[in-house]
């Protein structure tokens, strides 16, 4: 593994990757805008953290994007809703 420093938005990898996972990054809309050139075209995903589930956020994700699963987590020590939302590029 090689670290980059580098905003999102600008860094070209040579070989794209299978997900692109994010952590309290932004929105899922943010999210899949500026690293939507990050996952392989036709495979690959993109991973949100979330805490609550918004509706209105998943309303709001670009017409090219949408939500394919829902993992409900359960994180020790923690209180409160924790999900891992799974987005793709729409087939």
């Amino acid at each position: 593994m090689t670290p980059i420093q580098s905003r999102v938005e600008e860094f070209q990898p040579e070989e794209k990757f299978d997900g692109v996972l994010s952590r309290a990054f932004a929105s899922m809309t943010d999210m899949v805008e500026w690293c939507h050139h990050l996952p392989k075209n036709e495979s690959g995903v993109f991973l949100a953290l979330k805490g609550q589930l918004q509706e209105s956020e998943v309303e709001q994700l670009p017409e090219w994007c949408c939500v394919t699963d829902v993992k409900s987590l359960k994180v020790p020590e923690l209180e409160g809703e924790r999900h891992l939302v799974i987005l793709s590029r729409k087939g």
